[in-house]
């Protein structure tokens, strides 16, 4: 259950990391998306005992067509930091976490459109979750529903957060 827990934290914040990679032709809305955000808890869904009741995430530009994404998030009492540089090219890219996690997790990321992204995470080569995440119309909400796959159906949560 701690795993799932903190596995929770780990991909669903790395997944929001999806939000700071466009195309270079999408300039403007890159620089909407880097910057910090806060998780709106009360407005955030997740299984019992797994809901985060803070986190935050970090996002920038690293230059090249990569971004670096640096969150912290709080689960049952226990906080947790992870940091993942990555680009848009639907390759894996490891994922760092402390605590560290027993197996590599890894996240590869794709754009499905000007707002909605979708990622993959993996932990020891295996899919354990996707998400989808999605940003408002105004800049200042994202939307990130993950879906747990098979042992993992426990990630599945909807995280709102806001521009800070």
């Amino acid at each position: 259950m701690k795993l799932l827990k903190w596995l929770l934290v780990v991909l669903g914040l790395t997944a929001i990391a999806v939000l700071a990679l466009l195309t270079a032709s999408n300039v403007q809305a890159q620089e909407v998306l880097v910057g910090n955000w806060v998780l709106e808890p009360a407005k955030s869904t997740a299984p019992p005992g797994m809901a985060p009741t803070a986190a935050t995430l970090q996002v920038a530009d690293s230059g090249g067509g990569k971004f670096t994404s640096i969150s912290e998030g709080t689960v049952g009492g226990v906080t947790g930091h992870s940091e993942i540089t990555y680009s848009i090219d639907g390759q894996d890219y490891a994922v760092s976490s402390r605590p560290a996690q027993p197996g590599a997790i890894t996240q590869s990321i794709e754009r499905v459109s000007d707002t909605v992204y979708k990622s993959s995470a993996k932990l020891k080569g295996q899919l354990v979750a996707t998400a989808v995440t999605e940003i408002s119309g105004d800049g200042k909400i994202l939307t990130q529903t993950t879906t747990g796959i098979g042992q993992f159906a426990a990630l599945s949560s909807t995280m709102v957060f806001r521009r800070k």
